[in-house]
């Protein structure tokens, strides 16, 4: 057994089936053994929107936006989402989304969640190494 695990999403592309059948929605996380984080691949066509609204209690989201226009929809506003746009989402805030009826391709996103101790309580934890010669050279 490895500490690692490799996994392949595929290219925007290919997300779309995969997400039709899954309501928009691919909980990566339930197909790659996590500990610590989650993800969902997310893609809605223009005019498409989530749903429902939520929230979490113990959670914080990043929401990573790779193609398409869109909106999120935080508690009583509303923000403009793109390539290359990350909004952080704490816990207690209501959230939603959608992909605009004008966007040029579909809104494709990645949601990472993770939850336990914060990075400040953690600190720290990574190990360098100067002197290892790097697998490509």
């Amino acid at each position: 057994m490895t500490g690692y695990d490799v996994y392949e999403l595929g290219g925007l592309d290919s997300w779309a089936q995969a997400q039709a059948d899954a309501g928009g929605k691919r909980f990566v996380d339930k197909e790659i053994p996590t500990e610590y984080v989650g993800m969902s691949a997310n893609a809605l066509e223009p005019g498409g929107q989530a749903p429902f609204w939520h929230s979490h209690d113990r959670l914080e989201e990043l929401y990573v936006f790779l193609a398409g226009h869109g909106q999120m929809g935080l508690d009583d506003e509303v923000v403009d989402v793109r390539p290359g746009t990350v909004v952080r989402v704490g816990p207690g805030v209501m959230r939603t989304w959608r992909c605009t009826p004008d966007s040029p391709e579909p809104l494709r996103w990645l949601c990472v969640r993770g939850g336990g101790d914060t990075l400040a309580a953690i600190g720290r934890d990574g190990q360098l190494d100067r002197e290892r010669t790097m697998p490509w050279a």
